[in-house]
């Protein structure tokens, strides 16, 4: 079976548009996220269909652009790792970074910084302009590991995950701190927490939370920015992770392992309506992550 799919239109392919003659109507917001087993990064509608793949290499942690016209994310060379930006046809346009331990990249709202990690030497987060310019960096304590930063809407702050324990601990030994994006102002959020998301307004924040230090074992919950009134979206009893807001905040996607099999999950900002939309069959997904809707530039794309 011939798998090229030749995108002549968008609306024939990923449907961006339900009515060409209607200047009214918008391209949806799509889900990407990365292919566990081929690695590489593909997009999907919110309902997991009309699957096509935007990258070919071993991707992760993908994060669009405010104009949903460049992606950054992390790809795997040989044991290390670099932070690269592509265009919305998938070519690569820039390296942040040379191969070594970075990860997690998170494009802020106003589109004009990245954050990622670094683990070269003592674990970090570092603040880059779109060029690559280095703008700062939140270092952690000498005990501990960063990862998964995520920007307030404002960009005036970060959340963050960090773990006092050595890699390979249980995801329980883990908290949630904010700070200003200049280092200042830090707060532990919440204990027994990792994979910090701000919602698009801002109000409200999701992340990971684990019922003791010993768990392997998190679900998703919300809560106001502060960190009071939080509130469980699930109690699967399984592996859940990496949470990541709608661009209009009604809905949550997040990466669920069971069965040694990982898929990824859409539920409503309130918990209601969950669904399975990528790895019910088929190839395993991880790392979710949404682009704004925007027009998608005609391309040669294989399906996921």
């Amino acid at each position: 079976m011939n798998r090229i799919l030749v995108l002549g239109a968008i609306g024939a392919v990923l449907a961006v548009a339900a009515a060409t003659d209607t200047q009214s109507a918008r391209p949806p917001v799509l889900l990407t996220y990365s292919v566990e087993s081929s690695g590489g990064l593909c997009l999907a509608r919110a309902n997991g269909s009309h699957r096509v793949r935007l990258t070919r290499g071993k991707d992760r942690a993908p994060s669009w652009s405010p104009n949903g016209r460049s992606v950054v994310f992390s790809r795997q060379v040989g044991t290390e790792s670099r932070v690269l930006i592509a265009n919305a046809r998938g070519r690569v346009v820039r390296r942040l970074t040379p191969a070594g331990a970075f990860a997690d990249p998170a494009w802020s709202a106003d589109g004009k910084r990245i954050a990622y990690t670094s683990r070269e030497g003592r674990s970090r987060i570092v603040i880059v302009g779109n060029t690559g310019r280095a703008l700062g960096q939140v270092l952690a304590a000498p005990t501990t590991i960063v990862s998964r930063p995520s920007w307030a809407p404002g960009g005036r702050r970060l959340a963050y995950a960090e773990d006092a324990q050595t890699e390979g601990q249980s995801g329980g030994t883990s908290r949630i701190v904010v700070v200003n994006a200049d280092g200042t102002g830090r707060r532990v959020l919440a204990g027994q927490a990792s994979d910090p998301a701000w919602s698009p307004s801002g109000s409200m924040i999701a992340y990971v939370s684990y019922p003791s230090r010993l768990s392997d074992t998190g679900s998703i919950v919300v809560a106001k920015a502060d960190g009071s009134g939080v509130r469980h979206l699930t109690r699967a009893g399984v592996g859940e992770t990496r949470p990541a807001w709608s661009p209009g905040g009604q809905r949550i996607a997040f990466m669920r392992v069971a069965g040694g099999k990982s898929t990824i999950v859409v539920v409503g900002a309130d918990g209601s309506s969950e669904r399975v939309v990528v790895g019910a069959r088929g190839s395993s997904g991880i790392d979710p992550a949404w682009r704004p809707a925007a027009l998608l530039p005609q391309a040669r794309r294989r399906a996921c």
